[in-house]
């Protein structure tokens, strides 16, 4: 029995001493690991993504899957889309004891091109001897190098370039401004001549008024910046009034001339506009038998930059764009749509509108619940009978009428980009830019209207307090909410007069009263009549991936006639 159980014990230590020689292989499943999971890269530009596998043995398998399709059998990857988009990338480990499984989020986000704007243009009239101080505004900084060039040569590298040139004649500036993902150039004219003026002037050379009513005259500048002005009526100046806007009341029928001096330093600029006092509202026009309740003529069309400017339509002078606009207004359902803020149509009608006290005129626009892009409302009367709508335009006053947050006379410059597919650089009277986003799925060329010649342009109007929000809090869902009451284009709980949702956003209308106008100073003005109207997009604002707010019209309408 000893000697058995010494076998079984030696044969114990040798099975143990055997073991203890031998590696044991253990298989351990897979785990991923990454420093992020989320990534953003531009369009046809290459991403490497890395992860880290822990447990990868040589017989471990990888899988990376796009929308269900294999696009990569290696550990690491490289993405590279052309599409504007978000993309769910899947990375599967497979080794012999298990499976492990990440998802990456990759956004493929618009190119940051540099877009260079100047304040007053590019087209600069200089004295002799005179310091001009370029000052651009370009959208995009990060990364940015400038280039300013004259005469083939480079003379500056800095954000701001001086010029001054003792010689009369004419000069050429570029400024080049370039970063990693594209560049712009910005060709400067400069004449330099022995006396420079200010160019000021008035958008008409005469301007009616009716008698007992106040009128304010405006005269066009390229900038208003560190300018005084003086004002004179029949040549007596009237020193109560030191600003670019001048506020007037006839005393008298007859003609008058209203002269504005604009000085600048040493500059000095002068224009005269006739005010002719007619006596109020006597060329009313009844509606006939052969009128139309709808708006019949288009008389100015001025679109600010946006997605559908341009686009499936060619107009290359304000004629071409107003025959597009009134064709497009015609009863058939097909809109017209005003760009970012300012933009504007005015419109007439055959016969004149009556106030009624109650609504008198609808506006179609396509708005529908979370979708509202308001148009601020102006009514004119023809005042001089003559047909055409150059006498005072009336605000009609809406629900933020008045409110602090809600900002008169708001100027906003665009620039015209120099290079197609680019997004729109604009600046504003409170100091603050931005640009009009050139979207993907609106391939036209340039969002900049066709049909303005000059290289910026300002619009000037009422700018509500924005109410576009992102529900979602990832850029996903964007929604316009509505206003209370008094906007085109604006899914309005009081004026649109129905409780119908207007799934569909098909052409639904807003309903006006003639006895809503308002002066310029916000005070009530009773009109008996009006001839002409006139919407402008009344937000500044982009909700996201949809691009700017920019209202639509699809047609005006005389409710009383129809």
């Amino acid at each position: 029995m000893r000697s058995k159980h010494l076998i079984i014990a030696g044969m114990a230590v040798f099975i143990a001493a055997i073991t203890s020689c031998r590696k044991i292989e253990t298989v351990l499943p897979p785990k991923i690991e990454m420093e992020k999971t989320e990534f953003t890269v531009k369009p046809n530009r290459n991403l490497l993504i890395e992860p880290t596998v822990e447990n990868a043995g040589t017989n471990t398998v990888y899988s990376w899957t796009l929308n269900g399709k294999v696009v990569g059998t290696e550990k690491n990857i490289t993405f590279k889309e052309k599409n504007l988009g978000t993309y769910f990338l899947t990375l599967k480990v497979v080794n012999e004891d298990g499976t492990a499984q990440k998802e990456v989020k990759v956004n493929v986000t618009e190119l940051e091109l540099p877009i260079i704007g100047m304040e007053g243009g590019n087209d600069i009239i200089l004295e002799t001897g005179e310091k001009h101080v370029f000052k651009p505004e370009i959208a995009n900084k990060e990364g940015l190098k400038l280039s300013w060039i004259m005469n083939n040569k480079e003379v500056s590298k800095a954000d701001e370039y001086t010029f001054a040139s003792n010689e009369e004649g004419i000069f050429f500036v570029n400024l080049k401004a370039e970063n990693e993902d594209g560049e712009d150039e910005y060709l400067i004219k400069i004449l330099v001549v022995k006396d420079a003026p200010l160019i000021i002037s008035f958008t008409y050379p005469e301007q009616s008024a009716s008698l007992g009513r106040t009128i304010r005259l405006i005269p066009s500048m390229p900038s208003t910046k560190n300018v005084t002005f003086q004002w004179f009526v029949n040549g007596v100046e009237d020193k109560t009034q030191t600003t670019d806007k001048f506020v007037y009341k006839p005393a008298a029928l007859g003609k008058t001339e209203v002269k504005v001096v604009a000085r600048k330093d040493e500059k000095k600029g002068e224009t005269s506009i006739i005010v002719n006092t007619v006596n109020p509202e006597q060329y009313f026009r009844p509606f006939s038998a052969n009128s139309s309740p709808y708006s019949t003529s288009v008389f100015e069309f001025l679109a600010a930059p946006g997605q559908f400017v341009n686009e499936r339509y060619t107009a290359y002078t304000m004629e071409e764009a107003n025959k597009y606009a009134e064709e497009r207004l015609k009863p058939g359902n097909q809109y017209v749509s005003l760009g970012a803020f300012g933009g504007y149509i005015v419109v007439g009608f055959d016969h004149s509108i009556k106030n009624t006290g109650t609504w008198d005129f609808a506006i179609y626009g396509n708005s529908f619940s979370g979708s509202s892009e308001p148009g601020i409302v102006w009514v004119m009367q023809d005042e001089n009978g003559n047909g055409l709508p150059d006498d005072n335009w009336y605000e009609l006053k809406g629900s933020e009428t008045g409110k602090p947050e809600t900002i008169q006379d708001y100027e906003v410059t665009y620039y015209r980009p120099s290079t197609p597919k680019s997004n729109v650089l604009w600046t504003d009277n409170l100091g603050q830019k931005g640009e009009v986003d050139w979207l993907s799925f609106h391939q036209q060329d340039y969002y900049y209207p066709n049909w303005v010649k000059e290289n910026t342009y300002m619009l000037r109007g009422t700018c509500l307090a924005s109410r576009t929000e992102d529900l979602s809090g990832q850029g996903t869902y964007w929604v316009n909410k509505e206003f209370d009451w008094g906007y085109a284009d604006n899914f309005s709980p009081i004026d649109r007069l129905t409780d119908d949702t207007n799934y569909n956003a098909s052409a639904n209308a807003n309903h006006f009263k003639i006895s809503n106008a308002i002066t310029h100073d916000g005070k009530d003005i009773h009109l008996k009549y009006i001839d002409f109207i006139k919407v402008q997009t009344g937000l500044n604002v982009k909700a996201g991936w949809l691009g700017e707010n920019s209202t639509e019209v699809f047609r005006f309408m005389d409710i009383q006639v129809k």
